[in-house]
């Protein structure tokens, strides 16, 4: 699978755990090394939401794939920077941020580097190989997962380690209960 397609489907599986309902997902190995995240039954508001939000992800996705990659005489964008059209549009129509994350590689954008407290500790986390790194503050559900690198990517992010990773921060609004 080439490193666009990698990097793009991590991204959407990110995005897809965003639910109007509290994460209600069950782990487990199926064949390939894939691991599901199957959601458990969800509400049907729940379900429509989630349902309406993916397919603006899907579709926002094929349009920049194809925007970037599919017109003759264009010069192809890197794929990071394919997905913040997707990154804009998530936020603008469900209020869903996304920003890239430098970890244990070379940041190719100094926009990538870690900005306030949680995303240095998010690095942190990344980087010794977490799962994720998670806060709620201030109304806001901060999430940051790791995007490991690949061949093709590396080519670019050039790092000593073995595994290297970028991370993907993702933020909502959430109701804060009292």
């Amino acid at each position: 699978m080439p490193a666009r397609c990698r990097l793009l489907t991590a991204t959407l599986l990110l995005l897809s755990l965003f639910s109007t309902g509290p994460a209600q997902t069950t782990l487990q190995k199926t064949g390939n090394g894939i691991t599901s995240l199957a959601t458990k039954p969800l509400s049907p508001v729940q379900a429509r939401e989630r349902i309406r939000m993916m397919h603006d992800v899907y579709e926002t996705t094929l349009l920049a794939m194809h925007r970037h990659y599919f017109v003759s005489g264009k010069e192809k964008v890197i794929p990071s920077r394919a997905m913040e059209d997707v990154f804009y549009r998530m936020n603008k129509r469900w209020g869903i941020k996304a920003r890239w994350l430098a970890v244990s590689a070379q940041a190719m954008n100094i926009d990538h580097k870690p900005r306030d407290a949680f995303e240095k500790a998010a690095a942190r986390a990344l980087a010794m190989g977490k799962p994720s790194h998670e806060e709620t503050r201030q109304g806001t559900y901060r999430r940051a997962g790791p995007i490991v690198l690949f061949a093709n990517c590396i080519r670019c992010h050039t790092s000593r380690r073995r595994k290297p990773v970028a991370g993907l921060i993702l933020s909502v609004p959430i109701k804060m209960t009292d």
